[in-house]
């Protein structure tokens, strides 16, 4: 059997579909779609039969959720994966899944920091200089400049994963990819637990009297444990999604009890 292989057009239209890996959120799986999207040509070239694209299908329909500045490598390295899998190579569905857990996270906190954080505030601020100077070609500029490095980096970053995907992946065993796993859940633990703790405020309005004292209920808890209703909420909601709850039905959970207890002037 001939061996199969991307071509470098293959890559090209990877690397414009995975543009679109934003474009259709969901609360369940976020990217997902996208990145499915990006991936149907690469599995349609690679596999012949039916049930062996509609298995690639499936596998890439997995949460995926990263910045989308930096997430052309593991395109890249993903479509790597895929084409060795093609080939006959041992590379399972738990391996590329493991790829793409362990790379999300760190690139999404890479292009958050960089581009976010630093090089959108900067550019703007030059260009908002040059609009306050008179010129009227400073809003043209700054999305040229921000879309020159963000379709650059990206085409670079296919191309690249695509590249390197082979030597990185020949160090890489099986002992190898669970201490990926087993990091990368780590990690997703941390992140979740630094978002609750930054974003996720509740507290509680309630107090008590003991003789002429009035202590707030809040205080006391700050006082045990900072944020604990809000680590005490994210619980409950982990709860209810272990138990097989869908994501709306634990939404609309979350709004019932927030308006009672917001009414009763408890929270």
């Amino acid at each position: 059997m001939a061996e199969k292989k991307l071509t470098k057009k293959d890559l090209v239209s990877l690397f414009i579909r995975s543009n679109a890996v934003q474009s259709a959120f969901s609360f369940e799986r976020q990217q997902a779609m996208g990145f499915e999207y990006a991936m149907i040509p690469v599995i349609n070239k690679l596999y012949d039969s039916e049930e062996e694209r509609i298995n690639g299908y499936k596998r890439h329909l997995n949460y995926f959720n990263s910045h989308p500045w930096t997430c052309g490598i593991i395109f890249g390295i993903v479509a790597s994966m895929e084409e060795r899998r093609a080939n006959g190579e041992d590379v399972d569905e738990a391996n590329i899944q493991a790829i793409k857990t362990g790379l999300m996270g760190p690139l999404a906190g890479i292009g958050d920091s960089f581009f976010w954080g630093a090089l959108r505030p900067i550019v703007a601020g030059i260009c908002a200089s040059l609009a306050l100077e008179g010129y009227s070609i400073a809003p043209l500029l700054f999305v040229v400049v921000m879309n020159v490095i963000h379709f650059g980096l990206h085409y670079w970053e296919v191309m690249k994963g695509y590249e390197m995907a082979e030597g990185f992946l020949d160090t890489m065993d099986n002992s190898s990819i669970n201490i990926w796993m087993e990091a990368a859940t780590i990690l997703g633990l941390f992140v979740v637990g630094g978002l609750s703790a930054t974003w996720l405020n509740v507290t509680t309005k309630l107090t008590y009297t003991v003789g002429e004292s009035t202590t707030a209920i809040q205080k006391a808890l700050d006082g045990i444990m900072p944020k604990l209703l809000s680590l005490l909420s994210v619980l409950a909601v982990y709860y209810l999604l272990r138990k097989g709850k869908k994501t709306t039905t634990v939404m609309l959970i979350l709004v019932v009890v927030g308006f009672v207890l917001g009414y009763f002037n408890i929270i």
